[in-house]
């Protein structure tokens, strides 16, 4: 470089404001500006003209040629050849710029070739500007973690505020009957036309690129995740740890396995889960987990927090159903069951009271002896009365036991929900016409609060799963047979539109499915009226706030239009508070 070019960085932008705002000419001071702060190549000024003619503004020139001047300097810098005695030098010369996003490649890459020889101030005028250090290499992020362990709260906080908020994987986790768990799990499925499962999500990627196989990351990453749900004991933290956990588990990274001592029995878990199987092999395996863990201990409250994740209770939960339909069919094995059920049950309890767990740093009490002594057999007396008349009510006893635990246990809910969306599945009207009231009188009080998360996401998990199989599967009887019209649809759904906005968002997208497929239209003919009269009682019946507004009425546009477009037209509605809704 020549003495006559000056450099543009630094003060030369108090300089070029100055001639500016002085300048009675501007286009001259500018001109002034190119030359003085231009680069010094040779024959650059008779290039510049070139390249203007070529449609290259300035900017983009300096630009190409900065970025090329960065790509070979940071080449240099991670060459062997490139020591502690060339360091010095150059990063007294680049790091006043590591503010500039276009000068941060070469004192970035300084920083992460040379850590150990950076100095603690160099590092808190890091930490000082987020924006700088959201570039920091990994390396360097790590040591300012690992002195500052609230810093690195505050940098997670973001991302699990993030994961626990996604579309795509609230709806995973009230999915309750997945057409495939593999898939769920780490393949990627389309939720909501987006392409995401659990294990490879990005922000889950994004958590394994910050942890870094690091054991000292993990364990800080371990601590942030029980702080949070302290605060707030979202079943999606419980599965963030689950997930971060497994996928190191298939990384076979040894450093974090052997720290982490819910491996064992989120693996096990984990086993049972993808093959929807849990044998008394497996049993032993997890119950060797909790050998010498004290109830009470910080341990044993981890293991409660990785029982909560909706995907590992769900199916703690279904498996009671199945073998207390088990137990049904063939008496013989019914000792047995009883000791599978109820340690399922166990488990079960251990999920239920987590955030007490967690929280209070205190034992968890034992499983409910109703559960036991009497709910299992509720259940399976139900069972009995599957092919009784739909006239035929569910019998008094039955009754009686069920609708005071589904008030005060989520295990009874989860249980019975379960229940539900296998004879949703079978098609068994019969039984849903009994059952589903039994949803409606016990759904939680507005000032509800108590283990009020999980109680609403088991009934919100239902809602969903029953909607997207009916969809699948009756969306024809659920019009044409006045039993599941009557039972299902207007008995049951179209009174919980109000609980939720979630369950009114679902609604609207129920009703628009009967004008995706013109054969069921065709085949429904005049009774396709009756969406009519249940889109005007959807709109003024369900819940509505501001958070979701939009969506509401984009969703009920959505289905006016659709049924304007299918058949020509042919089938069109025009529910007048859906028009009133969309306009106001």
């Amino acid at each position: 470089m020549s003495n006559e070019k000056k450099e543009l960085i630094g003060p030369a932008e108090e300089e070029i404001r100055t001639l500016l705002s002085q300048s009675g000419d501007p286009l001259e001071a500018i001109r002034a500006i190119q030359k003085d702060y231009g680069l010094d190549l040779a024959g650059i000024d008779d290039m510049y003209p070139l390249l203007d003619l070529c449609g290259y503004s300035r900017l983009e020139i300096h630009g190409a040629c900065l970025d090329a001047l960065n790509k070979a300097t940071v080449h240099h810098i991670e060459q062997p050849t490139f020591q502690l005695e060339n360091f010095y030098d150059l990063f007294e010369k680049t790091f006043k710029y590591i503010h500039i996003p276009l000068m941060q490649p070469i004192p970035m890459a300084l920083l992460k070739k040379f850590e150990h020889h950076i100095e603690e101030d160099i590092i808190e005028k890091l930490k000082s500007d987020l924006a700088v250090f959201e570039n920091c290499p990994l390396n360097i992020k790590q040591r300012i973690w690992k002195q500052d362990e609230s810093f690195f709260q505050q940098t997670m906080i973001s991302l699990l505020n993030d994961y626990h908020h996604d579309e795509a994987l609230q709806l995973l986790a009230l999915n309750l009957r997945p057409d495939n768990y593999q898939e769920m799990i780490e393949e990627r499925v389309h939720v909501t036309e987006k392409p995401h499962c659990r294990r490879t999500h990005p922000i889950v990627l994004k958590v394994m690129d910050t942890i870094s196989q690091d054991p000292e990351i993990y364990r800080m990453f371990m601590q942030m995740i029980r702080i949070v749900f302290e605060a707030t004991p979202y079943p999606s933290l419980c599965s963030l740890r689950v997930d971060v956990l497994m996928n190191f588990h298939d990384l076979d990274c040894d450093p974090i396995l052997r720290i982490d001592k819910c491996h064992q029995l989120i693996w096990s878990l984990d086993s049972c889960v993808r093959n929807q199987n849990m044998d008394e092999t497996i049993i032993e395996k997890i119950k060797e987990c909790f050998d010498n863990v004290k109830n009470g201990s910080t341990l044993y409250a981890d293991f409660a927090m990785v029982l909560m994740d909706p995907m590992i209770s769900n199916f703690l939960a279904s498996t009671i159903v199945k073998w207390l339909r088990h137990n049904v069919e063939d008496s013989t094995q019914q000792e047995n069951l009883e000791d599978l059920t109820n340690y399922n049950g166990k488990l079960l309890n251990l999920a239920e009271h987590a955030p007490y767990a967690i929280a209070h740093n205190a034992k968890i009490p034992k499983l409910d002896k109703d559960l036991k002594e009497s709910y299992w057999s509720a259940i399976c007396s139900l069972m009995l009365e599957e092919g009784n008349d739909v006239t035929v009510p569910m019998g008094e006893k039955p009754a009686s036991i069920i609708l005071p635990l589904l008030r005060r246990s989520d295990i009874a809910r989860k249980v019975f929900v379960h229940y539900l969306v296998d004879r949703t599945f079978e098609g068994d009207i019969k039984t849903l016409t009994r059952c589903l009231p039994l949803i409606l009188e016990t759904w939680p009080a507005p000032d509800f609060e108590e283990d009020g998360i999980i109680y609403r996401q088991t009934y919100l998990s239902f809602i969903k799963t029953m909607m997207d199989i009916l969809v699948k599967r009756n969306l024809f009887e659920c019009i044409a047979d006045i039993r599941w019209r009557q039972a299902v649809v207007e008995g049951f759904l179209l009174k919980v539109v109000a609980w939720d906005c979630r369950i009114h968002e679902q609604m609207i997208r129920f009703l628009a499915e009967y004008f995706l497929d013109p054969k069921i239209l065709v085949k429904l003919g005049p009774q396709v009226g009756i969406i009519v009269e249940w889109a005007d009682t959807t709109v003024v019946n369900g819940l509505k706030d501001d958070k979701h507004m939009k969506t509401l009425k984009d969703l009920y546009a959505f289905l006016l239009s659709r049924s304007n477009s299918i058949l020509n037209g042919d089938y069109r509605i025009s529910p007048p508070s859906v028009i009133q809704f969309c306009s106001s």
